[in-house]
């Protein structure tokens, strides 16, 4: 019995703690194409699609003075919030969806960045940069849409308003849970990152995996004795 207890409050640990991460695209080089099972950082996984252009997704420098930067100065950093003018910030690389298939990374005028992830996770944000007006920002559970952005100016604390040239809007996407994200662009723009944290099991899961583990290591000690 104590061995089951012991085990089944470890297991309750593992399922319970929360892992958060915050993808941001830097630990990879300029022009780096993304596809599957691309290691995002944080346990986060994902097959990534892009739909326009070469349909590539793309990685893009926006610090000053590199290739991409001179492809695109609107995505050049530092960007201002698009609702905050004194908010100011750098995101180094960004995701774009390439536009040609030479002459380094430069975003396609209109596209889709797609994310099918290996489990689900609580989205708490998405940045995007140099978006325009009508790009949105989807979240799915399987087939079910969990949480939706699109950008409007009528509406501008809601959806994050117009950016305009090196702007950055900021979803906040209030942790709802899912395992796909699509970005659809209107226009030009990229995404700068996004935060998510692992979903815990669920309370009695643990339990369960405990209670067998314990059921069959007593079941071997009494076959062996």
């Amino acid at each position: 019995m104590k061995t089951i207890l012991t085990a089944a409050l470890f297991c309750v640990g593992l399922g319970s703690a929360a892992t958060a991460a915050t993808i941001n695209f830097n630990d990879f080089d300029e022009g780096d194409i993304l596809g599957l099972d691309a290691d995002l950082g944080g346990g986060v996984i994902a097959d990534i699609a892009a739909i326009g252009g070469v349909a590539e997704a793309v990685v893009f420098d926006t610090d000053s003075g590199t290739v991409s930067t001179g492809n695109d100065p609107d995505l050049t950093s530092p960007f201002t919030n698009a609702e905050d003018s004194n908010d100011r910030r750098a995101f180094g690389n960004a995701l774009i969806v390439q536009e040609n298939a030479t002459g380094g990374p430069d975003d396609v005028v209109g596209g889709s960045l797609i994310f099918s992830f290996d489990s689900l996770w609580s989205f708490a944000s998405v940045f995007l940069l140099d978006a325009e007006v009508g790009t949105s920002a989807t979240l799915f559970n399987g087939t079910d849409e969990v949480a939706s952005f699109t950008l409007d100016r009528t509406n501008e604390s809601e959806t994050g308003g117009n950016p305009n040239n090196n702007e950055f809007t900021l979803l906040g996407f209030a942790d709802a849970v899912g395992d796909t994200l699509r970005i659809d662009f209107a226009g030009s723009g990229a995404l700068g990152e996004f935060e998510v944290s692992a979903v815990p099991l669920p309370a009695g899961f643990p339990l369960l995996i405990a209670g067998l583990g314990a059921f069959a290591w007593m079941r071997r000690r009494q076959q062996a004795a």
